[in-house]
């Protein structure tokens, strides 16, 4: 996944103003709604990350956006944490991950697949490598059109009447 010039311009423009609110940026993502354009906004803490947080920065990145002209016409600002089913934005993050399970879809189909999902056994600079059931694959991460951690929930014995 390779980030457009646009996407490192906010980038540039975020991550300063982001430290002294105490958060990093996990990623920026667009939309569209209607004539708007959405820019989503991904923050992440050590701690975790609130709804009060969220706004803060929201706040604090609407006027960034302002007086920097970061963004052309008019747009909608989304922040959020990245949750438990986090995207990826970069094969760095998702090293943190390894021994989850993860959910990777590609551009182009490798070994006819365009679809991996498995346990990220490790990363290797730029490529990730999934096992699927014992079947390890290697993919180069600007391969990749989407990642994400797959969220397993603990079994509690309780079942579901």
């Amino acid at each position: 996944m390779t980030r457009s010039p646009l996407i490192e311009r906010i980038a540039a423009a975020v991550g300063p103003a982001l430290e002294p609110l105490g958060v990093q940026l996990w990623g920026i993502e667009f939309a569209s709604a209607g004539s708007r354009m959405v820019v989503r906004i991904y923050i992440d803490a050590e701690d975790g990350v609130s709804i009060g947080a969220c706004a803060k920065v929201s706040r604090s990145l609407g006027a960034v956006f302002d007086a920097e002209d970061v963004l052309p016409g008019a747009y909608v600002l989304e922040v959020s944490s990245p949750g438990l089913e986090r995207r990826f934005f970069s094969a760095a993050q998702m090293a943190a991950y390894a021994g989850q399970q993860v959910d990777v879809r590609l551009h182009e189909p490798q070994d006819g697949r365009r679809h991996l999902r498995g346990i990220l056994s490790g990363v290797e600079g730029e490529d990730i490598l999934i096992d699927e059931a014992g079947k390890v694959t290697r993919v180069a991460f600007d391969r990749l059109k989407g990642a994400h951690l797959v969220h397993e929930f603990p079994d509690t014995g309780i079942k579901a009447s």
